[in-house]
């Protein structure tokens, strides 16, 4: 069994997966249609997390998700824990932070990845390309993610279900004044920054992203918005998962350490 890494309070953890190659996934939602998000990258290793491929060999991904030399990641997965003929594995190059990253609040908190290869691109590995725009997100935008994370909250009698399939979820972007308060009621300690944003289930479903989930895209109105980065420890949907922006700032920085390797 691993380990979760606790953030700045008791009550706060990311979202990041179990060790020693146990996977995790959306709360509720449903199975996506296999390879229907050629975009998805899945890591396994020290950390299991999510990932967008936006270059043919860079993956985007949290920063607080641990990526190393036995990180190993696959696109083109449906079923990943099994091999699939549309699977692409790879193993990590190199690893770039964002430089302003904060681990204790997770403020900027994004990563690329480059892999040792470039992928081959087709019907079951595409990328997702930047943001047309980098404007801020209007509360009730309508947004989407997708992962392998926990498939029941992290809460008693459950027992975490580890899912074996791709999964996603609907959900709506949340006013910061708003998520701030939510977290206010949970008595969680949580920095909302302009570089973050909030979304939680459509009309108070229980549908949401949850530990493993991390790194994975926020996609609205068909654009790459945000990265998973945290939320509540239980995954009960009490407060809205917080995503990283991608800003101006940052798709400027993330485009030119793309072009300098």
């Amino acid at each position: 069994m691993g380990f979760f890494y606790i953030c700045y309070t008791s009550a706060l953890f990311l979202f990041i997966a179990f060790s020693k190659g146990d996977s995790t996934e959306i709360i509720g939602g449903k199975k996506a249609k296999a390879h229907s998000r050629p975009y998805m990258a899945f890591f396994t290793g020290s950390d299991n997390c999510g990932g967008t491929l936006i270059k043919t060999n860079w993956v985007l991904t949290a920063a607080h998700c641990k990526v190393d030399d036995k990180s190993v990641v696959i696109l083109g997965a449906n079923y990943w824990k099994q091999y699939e003929r549309e699977q692409q594995r790879f193993s990590v190059s190199k690893i770039l932070k964002y430089p302003g990253f904060q681990s204790r609040t997770l403020s900027n908190d994004f990563q690329l990845i480059q892999l040792d290869r470039h992928a081959k691109l087709g019907p079951f590995v595409s990328v997702f390309p930047f943001p047309k725009s980098t404007d801020d997100m209007k509360e009730n935008t309508q947004c989407n993610t997708a992962g392998w994370g926990y498939t029941v909250p992290n809460v008693p009698p459950n027992v975490p279900q580890l899912s074996r399939y791709l999964r996603e979820t609907n959900l709506t972007i949340i006013d910061r004044a708003s998520c701030r308060s939510e977290y206010r009621k949970q008595n969680i300690k949580a920095l909302i920054t302009e570089n973050m944003l909030c979304a939680k289930p459509v009309e108070d479903r229980r549908d949401d992203a949850c530990m493993g989930d991390s790194g994975g895209p926020l996609i609205c109105e068909n654009q790459l918005r945000g990265i998973v980065s945290y939320g509540d420890s239980t995954c009960s949907s009490k407060v809205p998962t917080v995503y990283t922006r991608l800003t101006s700032k940052y798709v400027k920085w993330i485009e030119a350490k793309i072009a300098a390797f």
